[in-house]
C-alpha cells in the first residue's frame, strides 16, 4: 500500500518511556511545537534520572495530558485537528479502535517497535530477547491498526547489540540512541516536504506474540534449569528491575549481576542451588551444567547479603511460587491488573 504523508507542522508523542522523554527534549531545543499524552501508568513511572515522565515534561514546558481513555472527548480537545500533525505512539497504554485511528488520527497514527515484526509482537520486549539470546535489534516505524503492533511495516533499520548488552538496562540504553536516531531522521524527512511511502504489509503465519512480563509475578528462578537458561533467566529481569527472586535459608532475597562459569567441576542435580564457595564480593553456587556466579544477593530493601551469605547455604524456590509465573499479568493505563 502507498501512502502519503504531508510536511508536518508539529509532534504528537503518545505513551511514556525514556525514548518518548528524549524525543521531547530534541523537540523543544529544535523549535518543533510537541504535545504529549500519556496514562497514569507512564505519568508515575520513574525514568532514568528518578523523576517522573510529567516532572520532566513540565520542567521542559512541554504540553502534556494523562488520560485513562484515549478517544475522551478531552484528548480530542486537547489535541485538536491532527491534519499537520506526526503522531508517534511509544509504548502506548491503549489498543486503538478503528474509529479513533481515523476520526482523530486520520489514519496516521504511528508506533514504533524495538523488536522483529511480524515476530515478537507483543511487550516484555528486553526481557524475551535476552531469555531468547536474541542479538538482533530494529528500529520499525509501523501504521497503528486496531490490533498489537499488526498494522502495515513503514520503515525498518536492524542493528546488533554489543556483547557487553547482558541486561534490559543496557539493551534499553543502546536501543533508545539507535532508536531516537532513527526517528529524528524520519521526523527530519518529512517536515521538510512531503513523501509517498510503499508499505509493507506483515506475513500472519511468520507471527508470532509474547506478553507483557512483571518481575513480581514472573521473577521466581527455578533452580533446576540448565546453566545457560538459568543465567539468562536471571539478567532478563535485572536493572532496571528488583531482580530476580527465590529463597535463602527461608528468607526471599533478590538476585542480580550474574554470569555462568565453567572452570570447576560438573554437579549433581541435587546439588544446584548450593553455594559451594564464596569471597566478599561474590558467591559460587551449583547448578546445571556449571557454576552461577552472583555478585548481588538483596533483601527487600536493597542490602547487599554477599557476606551474611554462608558456604552450604542452598537457593531455593518452593513450587507453588514457580507454578505462579504462569499466570498472566493484563496492563491497563492504570497500571497492571
Amino acid at each position: 500500500m502507498k501512502i502519503t504523508i504531508k510536511p508536518i507542522e508539529r509532534i504528537v508523542l503518545i505513551g511514556g518511556g525514556n525514548l518518548l522523554l528524549a524525543l521531547a527534549h530534541w523537540c523543544k531545543s529544535e523549535g518543533n511545537p510537541v504535545l504529549v499524552v500519556t496514562s497514569p501508568r507512564h505519568a508515575k513511572e520513574l525514568l532514568k534520572g528518578g523523576s517522573n515522565l510529567v516532572d520532566e515534561l513540565n520542567r521542559l514546558s512541554v504540553e502534556n495530558m494523562i488520560t485513562d481513555e484515549i478517544s475522551s472527548n478531552e484528548t480530542k480537545e486537547f489535541l485538536g485537528d491532527l491534519s499537520d500533525a506526526f503522531c508517534l505512539s511509544l509504548g502506548a497504554a491503549w489498543i486503538f479502535k478503528q474509529d479513533t485511528i481515523t476520526k482523530l488520527f486520520k489514519d496516521r497514527l504511528f508506533n514504533l517497535h524495538g523488536t522483529r515484526l511480524p515476530q515478537n509482537r507483543g511487550g516484555g520486549g528486553f526481557s524475551w530477547q535476552i531469555l531468547m539470546g536474541n542479538r538482533l535489534g530494529f528500529c520499525q516505524l509501523h501504521l497503528v491498526d486496531p490490533g498489537v503492533d499488526t498494522g502495515d511495516l513503514v520503515r525498518t533499520t536492524e542493528f546488533l547489540y554489543p556483547a557487553s548488552c547482558r541486561i534490559p538496562f543496557d539493551y534499553e540504553s543502546f536501543h533508545l540512541d539507535k532508536n531516537l536516531d532513527f526517528v529524528i531522521d524520519f521526523i527530519e524527512e518529512i517536515s521538510q516536504k512531503g513523501i509517498s511511502i510503499d508499505t509493507i504489509k506483515q506475513s500472519e503465519y511468520f507471527s508470532s506474540y509474547w506478553p507483557r512480563l512483571s518481575t513480581a509475578e514472573h521473577g521466581w528462578i527455578d533452580w533446576g534449569e540448565n546453566i545457560i537458561s538459568l543465567e539468562r533467566f536471571i539478567c532478563a529481569f535485572d536493572k532496571p528491575y528488583e531482580g530476580s527472586k527465590t529463597f535463602l535459608n527461608s528468607k526471599k532475597v533478590f538476585i542480580r549481576s550474574v554470569m555462568s562459569d565453567f572452570g570447576d567441576q560438573s554437579f549433581h542435580s541435587f546439588q544446584s542451588g548450593i553455594i559451594y564457595r564464596k569471597s566478599s564480593d561474590w558467591l559460587m553456587v551449583s547448578a546445571n551444567g556449571g557454576t552461577l556466579i552472583v555478585e548481588e544477593l538483596l533483601d527487600d530493601h536493597g542490602k547487599n547479603l554477599i557476606n551474611d551469605a554462608r558456604v552450604g547455604d542452598r537457593f531455593f524456590t518452593p513450587k507453588n511460587y514457580l507454578d505462579s509465573r504462569f499466570g498472566r499479568v493484563v496492563y491497563t493505563p492504570q497500571g497492571k491488573k
